[in-house]
This record gives structure tokens, sequence and C-alpha cells, in this order.
């Protein structure tokens, strides 16, 4: 063997690992930069996990209990005042223009829409929940299909 190839193996070896870390963390970064763009604040989640200041409007308008926690939430503002929730076996929407509204999951006839909206109607009321790029307007209406 020649003096100094086992020294030259272990540095070889010891770049590669630092180029394959380096490669992964570049990687991480992008994605980190370019796909949280695309993710909106507003994005459907579960009311545990909602600032209880966004649920405000909603237990004024009666549409949540003081301890309630709605399964599914979306704020369609920055201040909670238009919103839709998935609350135990109901449907709300909290609007300026429509009030409160509710439409209980077993009245539920047809659900449409997708990542741009969700409608929901009932033999009386129709709820129209207005959701942008990346709220999860998609996951919503999976929701709903799976519970009514």
């Amino acid at each position: 063997m020649l003096p100094g190839l086992g020294l030259a193996a272990y540095v070889a070896l010891l770049a590669l690992i630092c180029v394959v870390g380096v490669v992964g963390v570049s990687i991480s970064w992008y994605s980190l930069v370019v796909g949280g763009q695309s993710l909106s604040p507003n994005r459907v989640s579960y009311g545990g996990l909602v600032d209880p200041a966004m649920l405000r409007p909603l237990r004024a308008a009666g549409l949540l209990g003081t301890e309630e926690m709605p399964d599914a939430f979306h704020a369609e503002n920055a201040s909670g005042t238009a919103a839709c929730a998935i609350v135990g076996d109901k449907v709300v929407r909290l609007s300026p223009a429509s009030g409160a509204q509710t439409i209980l999951l077993g009245d539920i006839e047809h659900v449409s829409g997708g990542d741009g909206g969700v409608t929901v109607r009932s033999p009386t009321t129709t709820i129209t929940c207005a959701f942008e790029a990346g709220e999860g307007g998609g996951s919503f209406k999976a929701m709903l299909d799976h519970r009514f």
C-alpha cells in the first residue's frame, strides 16, 4: 500500500459527507422559502391551534360555546369576523354580509367546491366559505364529505 492513501480516503469520505450535508441544507432552505410563500396564515386548522382572539367573533355570535373548540376553523379575514368552521355536528359561518349561519350535518343536501371555495347546501340555508390558494379549501370539503 502507498503511504498516506488511508488518510486520503478518509479525507475524501469526510468531504463527501460535507457535500451531502450542504446539498441537504440547501434543498431544505429552498423548500421553506419557496413553499412557505404558498401557505396562508388563514389556513384551515383545528380550533385549539387558533389564536383565541380569532374565535371571539364566533363566540359573540352564539355559533361557538365558551369552552367549545371547532374541529376545523378557517378565517376569511385577519380579525375572524368572517369565518367558517365545523363544530361538532354542524357547519357554521359568520360574515358581515350574511351574519351568523348554521347547517346541521344531518341536514346537508350537497357539498361542492374545493380549493377556491366550498358551498354547503341544506333545504333552507346555503353557506359559502371563501378560500384562497393554499388555505385548505379541498381539505375542508373532504372533512365535510366524510361527515355527512
